[in-house]
């Protein structure tokens, strides 16, 4: 059986291993949430029924110390999406790289304190 110290440093390297993968790959911190509005228009369905406002997808993004939002044409929705669903991967990757750097640092201080109670 592999002992502890050797099963952290596999998972780290596999960790490793993804992080470099998805440094190639576009990463975009945000959203993508759908609005429905009136298009302005009197003779349009939408002016009298609440029901039948138009749909239309937006990009909200935190930048500067500021929301920002975008609409978001139909042919850019998948890359936009790809690019965050690639960010939120990322940060499984780096959450779960400080859980094995966490690990290493008290499996250590394990190490020295059995040190310690050996020498006395």
């Amino acid at each position: 059986m592999p002992s502890e110290r050797h099963a952290i440093e596999r998972r780290r390297h596999d960790l490793r291993q993804q992080l470099r993968a998805l440094s190639v790959e576009p990463l975009m911190r945000g959203s993508i949430y759908e609005r429905r509005r009136r298009c302005g228009r009197q003779g349009c369905g939408c002016a009298k029924d609440s029901k039948a406002l138009h749909p239309s997808k937006f990009l909200t993004v935190f930048l500067a110390g500021r929301t920002r939002g975008f609409h978001l044409r139909a042919e850019d929705e998948e890359r936009a999406q790809k690019a965050i669903t690639a960010y939120n991967r990322l940060w499984t990757v780096v959450n779960d790289l400080t859980a094995c750097e966490v690990a290493e640092l008290r499996r250590q201080v394990r190490e020295r304190q059995r040190e310690r109670k050996r020498r006395k």
